[in-house]
């Protein structure tokens, strides 16, 4: 009967919608048209201060409703019987693979990730109502259409659809044998990369006070988050998100820098318009993040909250952000180092490939520093030393001539609007001469063209040099390595539209060795 009613509620919101749908925007000719991010927790949100009057769609949305962690392993069951997901329909759900990693404690942590419900392969369709401080709607709602989870329409609003669940055991003492471990459910709506903005643009009304999301699956169930406003010119800065990049010292004989030079990079993080979110020489600290106190918006690791997953579970909105140098980029490559986790937690650069092993030099830093973002873990004052603008590697001491590259990432949350965004920057070592990078893979505007191009997805840069130094390796992260990322992504989803065994589609040249990441 339930399942009746919730469908009959769900047939009567979405026609109202559509009335709305193909109604004209009611938007002004000059109006930037802004991106927004939505992120309910257990039903739960920050609330939104949204700045100026600046039109709006529907960029992101994530779901999540997360069970208690307890000693007993029920599978799913707790997420499907007593969790905010139980009324949606569960035929078909099996689980599709299990996960093992060690976070550096001594322990294990599992996953098995399931797919397969009728919730998670069905259409789904997002509206999101802007109601007034009495509840009553006080404009027409933002609208996306989500499609299925098996195929990617023309009409669908997304390039990323991914609803799925995971249980998630931490403590086992070693793999296969989670005796004594904790166990929690995760359920995890995520669509993002709207395609179709320009006519999917509504204005939100001044007298908005909060927004309420319906989601088709689940229309009984609206998830409603407080809103508030502010003027342009409440902030010196205002939407989009830029980083810059400038070496400090230039080379001490003129024209390269040699093995054991120092290079230091100020890193500028601006708004759309190039004006900066921060004064030169200083950055919040990590408290502050922690603390919802960074009013500009940008974002620090958010790891040790969300546990994010490579395809499963919130990668998007993990917000590591680094800086990393890598060359000769004649010889960049998927590194074969495996970085320790002892690494994070000592001062200076991680080492994250050798000549030796990889055939060139990359090393890596966080902002904070990683030694204070994995320390503080342990000593939590850490994360109230003030965090600096500036990164100083040291050329590695088997650093081969050419051109080495720069590369930084980092996220921005402000007013409602969530981007992922990226930089480079080249530096001569050991010659003047550049060195340029041959790409082995390629084919990508197939599918990334537009609002899904490299530059607008992933991190939000283009420069595919800039992937090899972030991704060796890591032994408490065992899918980190560049080529088991690309394969993962693109084998778990059921809307890439080839055969994922067939290398040439992507690979210029036939590579060498089995394909990892690909499922059995």
């Amino acid at each position: 009967m339930r399942t009746k009613i919730c469908a009959g509620i769900a047939v009567l919101a979405f026609a109202v919608a559509a009335l709305w749908l193909h109604a004209p925007a009611p938007v002004r000719a000059d109006a930037q048209s802004i991106g927004l991010s939505l992120f309910f927790q257990n039903s739960q949100m920050t609330p939104i201060t949204l700045v100026g009057d600046h039109p709006r769609y529907l960029s992101e949305v994530d779901i999540t409703a997360t069970t208690p962690s307890l000693p007993v392993d029920n599978g799913i069951q707790p997420l499907i019987s007593s969790s905010e997901f139980s009324a949606l329909d569960w035929t078909g759900v099996h689980m599709v693979e299990e996960d093992w990693r060690p976070p550096g404690d001594g322990t294990f942590t599992r996953q098995r990730f399931y797919r397969g419900a009728n919730w998670m392969e069905q259409p789904s369709q997002f509206q999101v109502f802007p109601l007034d401080s009495q509840g009553a709607q006080a404009g027409p709602p933002l609208f996306a259409l989500a499609g299925t989870d098996d195929a990617w329409l023309p009409s669908d609003d997304g390039f990323v659809r991914r609803f799925v669940v995971r249980q998630i055991a931490t403590g086992c003492p070693a793999v296969n044998n989670c005796n004594g471990a904790q166990f929690s459910v995760q359920g995890l709506v995520q669509w993002r990369h709207n395609l179709n903005s320009d006519i999917r643009t509504r204005s939100i009304p001044a007298q908005t006070a909060q927004l309420s999301l319906i989601w088709s699956q689940d229309p009984a169930h609206p998830r409603t988050v407080p809103v508030g406003h502010a003027a342009d010119s409440s902030f010196s800065f205002g939407y989009g998100f830029s980083i810059g990049l400038a070496a400090l010292n230039p080379p001490a004989n003129g024209s390269y820098y040699v093995r054991g030079e120092n290079v230091t990079v100020q890193v500028t993080y601006m708004d759309g318009q190039g004006n900066r979110l921060f004064p030169p020489g200083v950055l919040p600290t990590y408290f502050q993040f922690i603390t919802g106190q960074i009013p500009a918006g940008l974002r620090y690791y958010d790891g040790f909250r969300l546990f994010p997953t490579l395809y499963y579970a919130l990668k998007h909105r993990e917000s590591n952000l680094l800086v990393s140098l890598s060359g000769p980029t004649s010889l960049l490559r998927t590194p074969q180092t495996t970085v320790d986790i002892s690494q994070f937690f000592a001062p200076g650069q991680v080492t994250a490939a050798t000549v030796a092993n990889d055939g060139f030099s990359a090393a890596a830093q966080g902002i904070p520093p990683l030694g204070i973002l994995f320390g503080g873990l342990s000593n939590a004052s850490l994360w109230n030393l003030p965090v600096s603008d500036q990164v100083t590697f040291t050329i590695p001491a088997d650093a081969l001539p050419g051109t080495y590259v720069i590369a930084t990432k980092a996220r921005r949350e402000f007013g409602g609007e969530a981007q992922n965004r990226g930089s480079t920057l080249d530096i001569p070592v050991g010659t003047a001469t550049p060195t340029t990078f041959t790409f082995k893979t390629g084919n990508c505007d197939q599918c990334h063209t537009g609002a899904s191009a490299i530059g607008s997805v992933l991190h939000g840069i283009s420069d595919r040099r800039a992937c090899f130094s972030c991704h060796p390796g890591l032994s408490f992260e065992p899918d980190n390595p560049l080529d088991i990322r690309v394969h993962t992504v693109h084998d778990r989803s059921d809307r890439f539209p080839a055969d994922i065994h067939q290398c040439s589609v992507c690979h210029l040249t036939t590579p060498t060795g089995p394909a990892r990441g690909l499922l059995p």
